[in-house]
């Protein structure tokens, strides 16, 4: 996270980390635009690390979360886009 935690003070903010109760994910915002994505960590089937990003849709997620939808099920709606994938070594430029 040091690499993405320079980029974000490169951008002119500090990039706030919060860990959440899955050991494989954390939550990354800037509190100056409100704007928050989460990145998880797992391997690919060769063993090697496998970091995924997304921006969060805060509409969206308000609307999955009211209608009953998890965290799991969130993911896997791709078509409502709650969570908007983009390549991890981005962070701080989705986040300004």
């Amino acid at each position: 996270m040091t690499d993405v935690e320079g980029q974000c003070y490169r951008l002119g903010f500090r990039l706030k980390i919060t860990e959440t109760p899955r050991d494989t994910m954390v939550l990354l915002s800037n509190p100056d635009s409100q704007r928050v994505a989460f990145a998880t960590f797992s391997g690919d089937e060769y063993g090697a690390p496998r970091i995924r990003a997304f921006l969060v849709n805060k509409k969206r997620y308000q609307w999955a979360l009211d209608e009953g939808f998890n965290l799991d099920q969130m993911i896997e709606l791709e078509k409502e886009k709650v969570f908007i994938e983009f390549h991890p070594k981005k962070i701080g430029h989705y986040l300004i």
